[in-house]
């Protein structure tokens, strides 16, 4: 069979045509792709710290049912600007924030009102109480605050009997 190629048949802006769909309809799937990525990293993410949480939302706030709604909460904020939380430099760090601030609300502080510079105070109390009624470990309290292991404040010893 001969005959002239198709481009010269058809004409070069059929060429463009044709690879111009191929694009359009890999675009579809690379972004499926992305966002299949970024929902098995949400999901890992929240079943490596959904306990942890639970546990200190619990601590905090001294009911279990509140503390699940809480933590709910918070879960659900993430998700939702999960990709942008990807995108920053700690979202380990933001999902802590996030967290903490749902607690706070949960027990009757405005964590809006937090003075500036009381951060490092606020990290500060957080690691500790990681440290005296969760048990955790540094390098789980590290990776529960979404902080280097380098940054985290010094803990005191364990209390006897705790």
């Amino acid at each position: 069979m001969s005959g002239p190629r198709p481009a010269a048949r058809f004409g070069q802006s059929s060429t463009t045509a044709v690879i111009e769909r191929r694009q359009a309809l890999l675009r579809p799937r690379q972004e499926d792709r992305a966002q299949r990525t970024a929902l098995t990293a949400y999901t890992a993410f929240r079943e490596r710290h959904y306990e942890s949480y639970l546990q200190y939302a619990a601590l905090r706030i001294g009911r279990r049912g509140a503390a699940e709604k809480v933590v709910t909460a918070a879960f659900t904020e993430l998700a939702v600007s999960w990709t942008a939380v990807l995108g920053s430099a700690g979202p380990a760090a933001v999902a802590w924030r996030i967290l903490h601030d749902h607690v706070d609300r949960a027990t009757g502080y405005d964590p809006t009102a937090v003075a500036a510079g009381q951060d490092m105070q606020t990290l500060h109390d957080d690691a500790c109480f990681l440290h005296e009624e969760m048990h955790l470990s540094r390098d789980r309290i590290a990776e529960v605050l979404g902080i280097r292991l380098a940054d985290l404040p010094s803990l005191p010893p364990r209390s006897p009997g705790g």
